[in-house]
């Protein structure tokens, strides 16, 4: 019989250190073939394990320090040194000296082998159900038992669990992900560096970055756009307005400067940004202004100046929904429902830890650290 003291479901970030800390016969369940697998996608493949200023202020819930301060930065770090990974620092962001996400999965299967954690690959739950005081976990070919439950997997796919037994839950959106805008057709798989990013949501919340952007065919990517894409899916609506300032270290005014010492290379209007920006954006700002291309710059007034700068300060697309290439998921159990060891308030011997917390936080590292500090809260626990 599948009996086991505890069952982790889900083998990702916070499912794994979960196992490596807690007592007694351990078994992690995961769908994909490999445990921590999902970290090969994180940090552009670098895996940006935590980040050296991990608060609260840079998640959704300011309670999370609270649980931070249980298993912060440090022990993470001295965690991960512990099971062989060696580490490397680009400004506070911690990565593998390898600067692959490999070297982290590797350490990490390395260690639940020698801990002997059982590790069920390839298998997916299709129900959960609490039967006698023991909790009973069903798959296709078949069952799983144990006394001490601990959700780990993220997101969506435990919702119909959370629903049956009334776990008070916000709804799950996707987060730090690729946002569908309109009027990037023209512009798509144009990369942008450095620019200055300005989102905000139907009811007036606002949030700005920096850094690059990735036009899509009918949407925007990005480190940036996935920053920025937080402040929609904690409202669960993925609508309002993003706006790219192309120059952010000039003032509109600067702007208009510098295109008026432009005008006189009298080439034609066209062919007027070429030098300044690459000739998609350079069409897609004439185009916004609704020049005629076949005139030449020689012949452009102070109102077309102006309008052509407030264009390059304010180039704005409207937000129409989401790529589902998720990250994580914002919304899920909330830290209120949950004890201060992460253990459901009103069943028993059953755990959360993970992005299914309505925990989430910006790019940079911050998701993992909470997969890691609520994670090892809940071993240490158990």
């Amino acid at each position: 019989m599948n009996f086991f003291d505890t069952i982790i479901l889900g083998g990702g970030a916070s499912g794994c250190i979960c196992g490596l800390l807690a007592s007694g016969d351990i078994a992690i369940i995961d769908k994909q073939n490999k445990m921590a697998k999902k970290l090969l996608v994180t940090g552009n493949g670098r895996c940006n394990i935590t980040n050296l200023n991990a608060s609260a202020r840079f998640y959704n819930d300011k309670n999370v320090d609270k649980y931070l301060n249980r298993f912060n930065v440090g022990e993470t770090i001295n965690f991960f040194q512990q099971i062989g990974l060696v580490f490397q620092y680009d400004g506070d962001k911690a990565y593998p000296l390898s600067n692959s996400a490999k070297s982290v999965v590797d350490v990490i299967n390395n260690a639940l082998k020698n801990k002997e954690v059982h590790t069920i690959t390839d298998c997916e739950i299709t129900d959960i159900n609490l039967e006698n005081g023991q909790f009973v976990l069903k798959s296709v070919s078949q069952q799983f038992f144990c006394k001490k439950l601990v959700i780990a997997s993220g997101g969506k796919s435990v919702e119909r669990f959370l629903e049956k037994y009334k776990i008070e839950s916000s709804p799950f959106c996707p987060s730090l992900c690729a946002v569908k805008t309109t009027n990037t057709h023209n512009l798509n798989n144009v990369r942008l560096h450095d620019v200055k990013v300005y989102a905000r949501t139907n009811s007036g919340k606002t949030k700005d970055d920096r850094g690059e952007v990735l036009f899509k065919e009918s949407g925007l990517s990005g480190i940036v756009i996935f920053s920025l894409s937080s402040l929609f899916a904690r409202e669960k609506n993925f609508s309002g307005k993003i706006s790219i300032d192309l120059l952010p270290d000039l003032s509109a005014g600067d702007v208009a400067k510098l295109l008026h010492t432009r005008k006189f290379l009298k080439l034609r209007i066209s062919d007027f940004f070429d030098g300044l920006f690459v000739k998609e954006i350079g069409y897609e700002i004439l185009n916004r202004c609704k020049l005629d291309e076949n005139r030449t710059s020689d012949k452009l007034n102070d109102y077309e100046i102006n309008e052509l700068a407030k264009a390059i300060k304010n180039l704005d697309f409207e937000v129409k929904g989401h790529y589902d290439n998720n990250q994580v998921y914002s919304g899920g159990v909330k830290l209120e429902a949950l004890t201060d060891n992460l253990e459901c308030k009103n069943i028993k011997n059953l755990y959360f830890c993970g992005e299914v917390c309505d925990v989430d936080g910006e790019c940079g590292g911050f998701n993992l650290q909470w997969a890691w500090t609520s994670g090892a809260i809940v071993g240490k626990s158990i």
